[in-house]
């Protein structure tokens, strides 16, 4: 095999709180990619997150397992994806998709971000049937409206922290 630069990923997302489906989608990128950027994103038009950005920074390196935290950095940033991606050094952008709800947001985000950045394809991965169907909304919801945490929705440092903000 030729000697060749690693090949660099970047997931972004708001991960409010990570879940088991974003843990898969990295554990899927690496399956492609040597290496992924997970990048924290603030989002404005979210202004009641759950927990900060430096909070969802620690939650989703604690979620991650043994075997892969050593090809996975994970960081906050406030600007675009794209260029930040190409400042990385990053060849591709990489996003979760579930099929029955995400397909026309996440398509669109994929040709804005080819605008930003030419060259910068996306990936669009999608979870086993085991988690197609978890959102960090659902997280969210289920801990605020019910105090109840889906079993196996979140890792442990997740659940742990979700029940410290609610007092359960």
């Amino acid at each position: 095999m030729p000697d060749r630069p690693p090949r660099l990923a970047v997931y972004a997302g708001v991960f409010d709180p990570p879940t088991m489906a974003h843990i898969e989608i990295v554990e899927t990128a690496l399956l492609i990619f040597d290496e992924i950027v997970v990048v924290v994103a603030h989002n404005p038009n979210k202004p009641s997150a759950l927990f900060s950005p430096e909070e969802r920074v620690r939650l989703f390196e604690e979620s991650l397992s043994e075997t892969v935290r050593p090809r996975v950095r994970v960081t906050d940033y406030s600007g675009l994806t794209a260029p930040y991606a190409v400042s990385l050094g990053a060849c591709a952008l990489v996003r979760g998709m579930r099929p029955y709800a995400d397909a026309d947001a996440e398509i669109a985000l994929a040709l804005m971000n080819e605008r930003l950045a030419p060259h910068l394809p996306t990936v669009l991965l999608v979870t086993s049937a085991r988690n197609v169907w978890l959102s960090s909304t659902l997280v969210r919801e289920t801990a605020t409206l019910g105090g109840m945490i889906v079993p196996g929705s979140v890792s442990p440092a997740v659940e742990k922290a979700i029940r410290k903000r609610f007092k359960q």
